[in-house]
């Protein structure tokens, strides 16, 4: 059964198929903000069942019990202060959600990560690669039922929509993001792959579709990547870039709000997932709904809503899993420096769940 539940979670993990609780939206200077709307996701039924059948197999030492003490302690802490219950409430719910995700992950072992994670995911990214493509060639979402697992209503000619494919995901960063390191876990299966032309079909979709997407932030990552990989061989060359441009100023602002935040709440932040709310609070820049976002900075983002001990806590995890020399970790590490969807984003933060997951397993 948890097998099951497994395979169904990963091949789902691309699509954002949800049930959006408006009722307890909080808006921002009257605009509806996505990331403040809490919503329950098919993948996040997927996932608490896992949890319910899996939490039997997990082996907990009386040393745990202090960690989750003081998880619960800061945790109930941090929305104490926030401004705003409902958003922080629903991200910690989500976060503990994730981390007993990657508990389970860990300790069941019968879990196989190519045939319960890489091998039904790849099924699901070949037909987010198609989608991504017919957007591109239409100019458009495509609709039907592609609609029910996440693809959004949009055509590039709309304002503020970006003219690449979003595939089943909410920005083309994100999808680009995904698409990247999910290419760098396929890169290690290759051999487990029944059909090689089937591998190599889909590592085709997955670099055109990485084109299409035209996302600056994964192509730095590439060359970064392959820079440390083949660094004695490898020279950079720079562009010139428009740095009034304000797609740069925007980041920018956001940056430099995020660096007041942390200032006034240096220890515990401003509340999970209350980055957005008090953006009004620092700052009077932002007089459009798609300016109001986080700071594109995993870091900064996380160090802004639960201050130095959160932030702290996430460098911790992340070097446990680093030792190993974790490849897609990296590259979620160096797109996370220039972009939020790792912490934001239903699809990206379940895969990055997993990045941590897997190169912890002991068998």
């Amino acid at each position: 059964m948890l097998l099951i539940l497994f395979n169904l979670l990963a091949f789902f993990l691309p699509t954002q198929l949800g049930l959006h609780l408006n009722f307890l939206q909080t808006p921002v200077y009257g605009f509806t903000i996505d990331y403040l709307i809490p919503t329950v996701y098919l993948t996040d039924i997927l996932a608490i069942l896992i949890i319910v059948f899996g939490i039997k197999h997990l082996k907990i030492k009386k040393s745990y019990m202090l960690y989750a003490i003081c998880y619960m302690v800061f945790a109930l802490l941090n929305i104490y202060i926030s401004s705003h219950f409902i958003p922080a409430l629903y991200k910690w719910l989500r976060i503990t959600e994730l981390i007993l995700l990657g508990l389970v992950v860990i300790n069941y072992k019968k879990f196989d990560v190519f045939k319960n994670l890489i091998n039904p995911l790849s099924y699901s990214i070949f037909l987010a690669c198609i989608l991504g493509i017919l957007q591109f060639i239409s100019r458009s979402s495509i609709g039907g039922l592609f609609y029910f697992f996440g693809e959004r209503t949009f055509s590039f000619n709309d304002p503020n929509v970006s003219p690449y494919p979003y595939s089943f995901f909410s920005h083309p960063n994100s999808y680009a993001g995904f698409l990247l390191v999910f290419g760098i876990l396929i890169m290690k299966y290759k051999s487990r792959f029944n059909s090689i032309k089937y591998y190599w079909i889909l590592v085709a979709l997955v670099l055109v579709n990485l084109v299409l997407t035209n996302s600056l932030n994964v192509y730095i990552t590439i060359l970064i990547l392959l820079f440390l990989k083949f660094r004695e061989n490898l020279a950079f060359s720079f562009l010139t870039f428009d740095f009034s441009a304000r797609f740069i100023t925007h980041r920018v602002e956001l940056l430099q709000s995020s660096l007041k935040m942390i200032k006034e709440n240096f220890l515990i932040g401003v509340g999970l997932n209350n980055f957005i709310p008090n953006l009004v609070k620092v700052s009077n820049n932002y007089l459009n709904s798609w300016e109001l976002q986080p700071v594109h900075n995993i870091f900064l983002l996380v160090f802004s809503e639960t201050g130095i001990i959160g932030l702290c806590a996430l460098c911790y995890m992340l070097y446990g899993s680093l030792t190993a020399y974790n490849l897609p970790l990296i590259a979620i590490i160096l797109t996370g420096l220039n972009d939020h969807y790792w912490l934001t984003l239903q699809q990206n933060m379940l895969l990055f769940t997993f990045v941590l997951a897997l190169f912890r397993i002991k068998k």
